[in-house]
């Protein structure tokens, strides 16, 4: 794989802070984690704004004018609001209106991981409504599933010790849920995530060495939970960052349960279950001439269409774009049936290994092209190792009693030049991919 590439951030950050100390550190936290962080006034593009208003409280009407003018300069960008957290609860309601609420003293971690959260989600949703537009140009749309959501009451679990915070989430929670289960372990969650299917789960305090926070943590990989809406609650500000440390991506402090943790928990689980739909939607394997009926992945016909879409929003936005090419070569000594069988295996192993808003497409038999929309190239690259670790460490068989055999994975990303096209990237990642097969052949 090759390295070289012009840096591009994760995202841009238009942030307005009152405290010129406030901003530096921001921007310090911020861009420590690949991110640029500049005023609204800077004239770039922002994928969210940033309001920290806890050393400077404003008025409901100027925190509105702010966030007007943050939204007329980038008018797709979600708006997140840094406020202290003995901030009262009208100047709060006032503030949601427009935004994302943080409460946050002078850590900020646990802001940055629900920064990258919200940008996750937005990515996305904007892949699926780019998706259903190249759909809709080939005229295929109406072979892939709907995206719909239930109207059904969410469903909830609570886990954690019985004490007062457990009682008042439990009434919080009561008004807006039709179902709410509560389990006192991390074991007693497992078994209920098992058998039962919830838009929410809500974790109570636990202390530092709790196995419930290493099961927090592995929900986000387990397929069937990762979209499931998780919110931490916390007795202390403070203690905010170290949750998020330890997996957690939604929080709330218990002096807040019985204001905000019903409606919270409500639209978490209605945007859980939106997500779940659009995932679905990503991951269909349908449609004629768009998906391989093979492998599962996209057709170069669709990386066409789709490709040219992608790069032209990355112009319009600013947002980075890479692009992966990964060969598959199967152990020579397998056999031609043996190869082909592979190579539809390990192919939709790529499927399941990429994320839900990658596009995958087969270009030719043993050749795969991974896209990566609002991704820099340092993080596509983190991708491809995944891939070939976890191909390079898989057994094929071509039958119950055949022995097994390996396939080679090589793969090369690379980042899309602003104005190139979608071909030019995949000549472009191609012919590095053939130089460092021929230079590590000379060796």
């Amino acid at each position: 794989m090759n390295n070289d590439y012009v840096f591009s951030p994760r995202a841009r950050i238009a942030c307005f802070s009152g405290d010129e100390q406030s901003f530096e550190a921001l921007t310090t936290s911020f861009e420590r984690a690949g991110f640029d962080v500049a005023k609204p006034d800077a004239g770039k593009p922002a994928d969210l704004g940033l309001i920290d208003l806890r050393k400077r409280p404003v008025p409901a009407r100027k925190a509105k004018t702010i966030a007007s003018v943050l939204r007329r300069k980038s008018p797709e960008s979600p708006l997140v609001f840094l406020v202290d957290p003995a901030l009262d609860a009208p100047a709060k309601a006032a503030l949601k209106r427009f935004g994302e609420i943080i409460p946050a003293h002078n850590d900020v971690d646990h802001a940055l991981v629900r920064c990258k959260e919200i940008l996750r989600l937005r990515n996305i949703a904007e892949e699926t409504g780019e998706r259903l537009k190249s759909l809709a140009t080939l005229n295929r749309l109406v072979e892939f599933p709907l995206i719909a959501t239930s109207e059904a009451r969410a469903r909830v679990l609570i886990a954690g010790a019985p004490d007062p915070a457990a009682i008042a989430a439990v009434n919080a929670v009561g008004a807006i849920a039709e179902d709410c289960i509560c389990v006192l372990t991390a074991g007693q969650a497992m078994r209920a995530l098992e058998y039962g299917e919830f838009d929410c789960a809500i974790f109570l305090p636990t202390p530092e060495n709790d196995p419930m926070l290493a099961f927090i943590r592995t929900l986000r990989r387990h397929p069937r939970h990762a979209h499931m809406a998780v919110i931490q609650i916390a007795d202390h500000s403070v203690d905010l960052s170290n949750y998020a440390r330890k997996g957690a991506r939604d929080f709330i402090l218990s002096e807040q349960i019985s204001t905000e943790l019903g409606p919270k928990a409500q639209v978490v689980s209605r945007r859980a279950r939106l997500l779940r739909s659009m995932s679905t939607f990503l991951r269909s394997c349908r449609g004629d001439n768009i998906r391989d009926a093979s492998s599962g992945a996209f057709t170069s016909a669709f990386l066409s269409e789709h490709g040219a879409r992608l790069c032209g929003r990355a112009d319009q936005t600013g947002r980075p774009l890479s692009l992966g090419l990964v060969r598959l070569n199967p152990e020579r000594g397998a056999g031609t049936g043996a190869q082909r069988n592979a190579l539809v295996q390990a192919a939709r192993m790529i499927n399941r290994i990429t994320r839900a808003e990658d596009l995958v497409a087969r270009i030719s038999a043993d050749k795969f092209v991974v896209l990566t929309a609002a991704t820099q190239v340092d993080d596509a690259i983190n991708a491809a190792r995944r891939i070939e670790g976890v191909l390079s460490n898989t057994a094929f068989r071509n039958g119950k009693d055949a022995p097994p055999f390996s396939v080679g994975v090589t793969t090369e990303f690379v980042a899309r030049a602003p104005g190139a096209s979608i071909e030019e990237t995949v000549a472009l990642a191609m012919r590095r991919l053939d130089h460092a097969s021929s230079a590590k052949a000379q060796k």
